[in-house]
């Protein structure tokens, strides 16, 4: 199976914003830009209903919390602060998805009607309401590095 096969166009979309953002951070524009056409294209083609079951993504959110146990052992192990820090960061933010998902199971589309969607930019954090918070729960940057993704 090759990358066409494997990935949804919603999920190329995503993949390809997610890397032209970390060319942005560091400072390659022309490959942020490159990217960033990738992913509107994708964004455009994206068919109703193009992405995978919430079942599947919940198995995987369980898969990657286990992940978690034996990534920060292994930091910690190597003393590596940095990565312990993002993988605390990670699994914060994994336990706030999957609590977000168990919303939508109960109360389906009416959890994101008429609300504003915003992520952490640096941790991924994800937000449900009208204004994000002054300052991220999970990394503690700035307002302003939290980003509105849907009205």
């Amino acid at each position: 199976m090759d990358f066409n096969e494997r990935l949804s166009a919603r999920e190329k979309s995503i993949l390809f914003s997610n890397l032209s953002k970390g060319c942005e951070k560091q400072y390659r524009v022309e490959e942020a830009k490159l990217f960033s056409r990738l992913a509107e294209y994708f964004s455009e083609i994206t068919e109703e209903g193009d992405c995978r079951e919430l079942s599947e993504a919940e198995s995987i959110l369980k898969e990657e919390l286990e992940m978690f146990k034996g990534a920060k052992e292994i930091a910690s192990a190597n003393s590596d602060r940095g990565a312990l820090r993002a993988l605390t960061w990670g699994e914060k933010v994994s336990r706030m998805v999957g609590s977000i998902m168990n919303r939508y199971l109960k109360k389906g589309s009416e959890l994101l009607e008429g609300t504003n969607i915003h992520v952490c930019e640096i941790c991924g954090f994800v937000y449900l309401g009208d204004e994000p918070p002054d300052v991220c729960p999970v990394c503690k940057v700035p307002k302003f590095k939290i980003s509105k993704v849907r009205r």
